[in-house]
C-alpha cells in the first residue's frame, strides 16, 4: 500500500526564485528539487553556449540538500527562461545524437566480434 502513496514532499522539481530578476528582467534563478552537479554543469555549459546567454553559473547550497541552483543572465530582450528552454532541447539533441553514435559503434564492434568467431570455426 506503502508504493501507492505519494512521495512525502510532493514539491516541484523546478521553481524559479521570486523577485529574482535584473531591471529588465533578463536575469533569474532556477531552484531544482533532487539534481546535483550532474545536471547542473551540464545546463550551465549548454547555456554558455547560447551566444544570448551573457552568464551562467550554477551552486549546491549544501551537500546535504539535494538542491540546485542555477543562475541565468541573458541579453535585453530575451528571457533566461527561454534560454533554459533552449539548454534542455540543444542537451536532448546532444544526447540523442551521443546514443545515436555509441549505437552504431557497438554494432559494428559486435559484428567484427561475431566475423572473428566465425573464422576461426
Amino acid at each position: 500500500m506503502e508504493g501507492l502513496l505519494p512521495p512525502e514532499s510532493c514539491e516541484r522539481r523546478l521553481m524559479m526564485k521570486e523577485g529574482d530578476s535584473g531591471p529588465e528582467g533578463n536575469c533569474k534563478t532556477f531552484i531544482f528539487h533532487n539534481e546535483s552537479h550532474t545536471l547542473g554543469n551540464t545546463l550551465r555549459t549548454m547555456l554558455l553556449h547560447n551566444p544570448q546567454v551573457t552568464f551562467a553559473g550554477y551552486t549546491i547550497p549544501h551537500p546535504s540538500e539535494d538542491i540546485m541552483h542555477l543562475r541565468v543572465q541573458t541579453i535585453e530582450g530575451y528571457l533566461p527562461q527561454a534560454a533554459l528552454c533552449q539548454a534542455f532541447v540543444d542537451l536532448k539533441s546532444m544526447v540523442t545524437l551521443t546514443k545515436s553514435k555509441f549505437q552504431d559503434a557497438f554494432d559494428e564492434y559486435d559484428s567484427k566480434k561475431s566475423d572473428t568467431k566465425l573464422n576461426k570455426l
